[in-house]
């Protein structure tokens, strides 16, 4: 029985044995997969951490490494990504135009077209396999040759892009960019020129001078410095590099140092002579290292220490060459974002301490430490921007030295930004948290002196600062001058120049009228003024009333208003400025404000009607009369306005004042 079942299971055995060996035959292999389709290679770039390409020049290794290329041979150096990339795109899924089929016949011509071993061969080594396509002679077609994939036997003929591609020399498979560090890797920079050596760092995204001095530095131009030396293009790589003099780099004349996060050993970069044409090497008793750059030069010899050789690049590369530390530092006044400041606080001798703070979207004014005043939002928003983008006009000394002759001994201005929290931490209590205090000194003409208060510079800055650091509280007032509505308001007293007083009140029939008199009230002109009083509004506040010099003695119009509760106000107006702003006094409210002429013209509008005059009748036998009696109210006569010039504002320099000029540091 055992014996049955045996013989049993080797007939069947066989019998599988056989049909595997009669399919497998006939079925194809791989690579005559791939030729039937027509493909000379398939596989997938990302399986392929190896190229290898032959020409008749020589052979190139390529080899990737944490996701990057890399050239092994001829030279060490780092591969031109994009060139990798476009031979990929061109072979991984090469097709052939035309398949010449697997015949004795065609494999005899094998080496007449060149594909037998083949001078021309890219590989493309992978854990999945390796893929080499040998490319052949031209063909007889134009732009056209024969390609071979190792291992296949069947000839294709494909576009000579592929031969032109292999064909290139070792340079063009090198990566033409000068550095692979960028502008965000670099934390500090050291620069070496005639014009000495000098050394920034960044800090917390912030670059600083360090060397020879301590200062802010201008981060963009920084940046766009570091910028311009890493991103510059190769031009071409010098095989011969050995004698660094020929090139001006035994002595350059010009090193950047660059540390950069990732990197383990600073990043050298060295600045040599100019390429001035086929000879680059230096002429008998020539020295290049001292020799200027010829005006016409196109492109530099420079090294990096990160790369074998010597290359040229643009000699846009070289900018910084006549750099001095002052041109890189920040010219901003201050390194302060207008978002943290919630506190500004103005000082100036003999004058009230100001302090603005910010409420929601508006500012207020902190008076007596309790109250909060309404002031003028509009103009602390406009100081504080002001503050914050102020450019330094020119950097005056980098020790203060003796302050008295800048005037920041005793500044006639001192501010204070500061930010303010209502909570507590483990480190700072709640309260006010100063960010900068800066100094306002002498001023004249257009500029003038001030310094921070935690840095040594003394610097030159515009007058503009200046003007809008209003130093008096009445600056500061709200605008909104008056807080009435309409309806609230029975009654105007209106005195002009020269000109009895009007008197108007309300009727809630016939509107406005006359309080005694039966001329007619243009209630147009009335319900205008009363617009213009619940609307009232200063230009800005000029400051403590000067009755003679704001043109109070004798005011131009006067209103009075009655409200329905019997309270009473009155608005005075004086003289008017050369921009036709009116000088105008409100009771109640200390100082002067500057009232636009719209409105004054609205207050200062006839208001009483003119009527037409009566034809007379003539009855019959009556004589005509010649002067026809007539009742006419005649109407305001227009105000000769008291020309004035405005007070100056208490920031403003007396131009009859000599000081020193800021274009010139005085001697102290």
């Amino acid at each position: 029985m055992k014996t049955k079942h045996t013989l049993i299971l080797l007939v069947l055995a066989a019998a599988a044995f056989a049909y595997v060996w009669l399919v497998e035959k006939e079925r194809p292999s791989s690579n005559e997969a791939l030729d039937k389709a027509g493909l000379v290679s398939e596989f997938e770039r990302n399986d392929i951490d190896a190229i290898s390409i032959r020409n008749p020049t020589g052979a190139i290794e390529l080899r990737k490494r944490d996701g990057h290329w890399f050239m092994d041979a001829p030279v060490k150096d780092r591969a031109e990504e994009f060139a990798i990339t476009q031979l990929f795109t061109t072979c991984e899924k090469l097709r052939g135009e035309t398949s010449l089929a697997d015949t004795k016949e065609n494999r005899d011509k094998w080496k007449e077209w060149g594909v037998s071993k083949g001078d021309t061969a890219v590989k493309f080594v992978g854990p999945k396999g390796v893929y080499e396509i040998i490319v052949g002679k031209d063909t007889v077609y134009e732009g056209k040759n024969y390609a071979r994939a190792e291992g296949s036997n069947v000839v294709h003929v494909i576009k000579k892009n592929l031969k032109d591609d292999l064909n290139k020399n070792t340079d063009n498979y090198r990566d033409k960019r000068l550095a692979d560090i960028t502008p965000a890797q670099v934390s500090k920079l050291v620069i070496k020129s005639a014009k000495g050596e000098f050394e920034l760092e960044k800090k917390g995204g912030h670059w600083s001078l360090i060397r020879p001095l301590k200062a802010r530095a201008d981060d963009q131009k920084i940046g766009d410095l570091i910028a311009n030396v890493t991103t510059a293009r190769i031009e071409e790589f010098v095989s011969e590099a050995k004698d660094l003099g020929s090139f001006g780099l035994t002595e350059p004349r010009a090193t950047l140092t660059f540390t950069a996060e990732g990197v383990k050993e600073p990043v050298v970069l060295q600045i040599g002579a100019a390429k001035t044409g086929k000879n680059e090497k230096k002429k008998e008793g020539e020295d290049l290292n001292k020799s200027a750059l010829p005006q016409t030069a196109a492109h530099v010899f420079v090294k990096l220490s990160t790369r074998d050789g010597v290359v040229t690049v643009p000699v846009a590369i070289e900018s910084f060459i006549n750099t001095q530390p002052n041109d890189l530092r920040d010219q901003c006044l201050m390194r302060v974002q207008s978002d943290m400041v919630d506190r500004i606080t103005i000082e100036a001798p003999g004058k009230e301490k100001i302090v603005l703070a910010r409420n929601a979207e508006a500012w207020v004014r902190k008076q007596d430490g309790k109250n909060d005043v309404p002031t003028n939002s509009g103009a602390a928003n406009k100081l504080l921007n002001d503050l914050v983008s102020t450019k330094v006009a020119r950097f005056v000394a980098d020790m203060a030295g003796e302050l008295k002759g800048f005037g920041l001994d005793q500044p006639q201005a001192t501010l204070t930004l500061s930010s303010y929290s209502t909570e507590g931490t483990p480190e700072s209590k709640p309260g006010d948290k100063p960010i900068v205090k800066i100094l306002l000194g002498k001023f004249e003409g257009d500029a003038g002196y001030a310094k921070l208060d935690d840095e040594p510079f003394i610097v030159a800055v515009p007058k503009t600062v200046l003007d809008g650091v209003w130093t008096d509280s009445l600056q500061w007032q709200d605008l909104k001058v008056l807080d009435l509505k309409m309806e609230d308001i029975v009654g105007f007293e209106i005195t002009r120049t020269g000109q009895a007083s009007l008197n108007l009140v309300f009727d809630k029939e016939k509107g406005w009228k006359l309080s005694k008199g039966d001329s007619v009230v243009n209630q147009n002109a009335a319900q205008s003024l009363v617009n213009t009083f619940t609307s009232l509004r200063a230009v800005r506040w000029v400051g403590a009333t000067d009755v003679v010099k704001h043109g109070f003695e004798k005011p131009n119009l006067i209103v009075s208003y009655t409200l329905a509760d019997k309270k009473t106000g009155k608005i005075t107006i004086g003289g008017n400025t050369a921009e036709e702003l009116w000088l105008t006094t409100i009771a109640g409210k200390t100082g002067t404000f500057l009232m636009n002429k719209p409105d004054f013209d609205a207050l200062n509008a006839a208001l009483i009607e003119t009527p037409k005059p009566t034809a007379n009748v003539v009855k019959p036998g009556e004589p005509a009369a010649t002067t026809p009696p007539v009742n006419v109210t005649t109407p305001p006569a227009p105000v000769e306005p008291t020309k004035v010039t405005e007070t100056p504002k208490p920031t403003e320099v007396p131009s009859q004042v000599t000081k020193p000029a800021p274009e010139a540091a005085p001697k102290p």
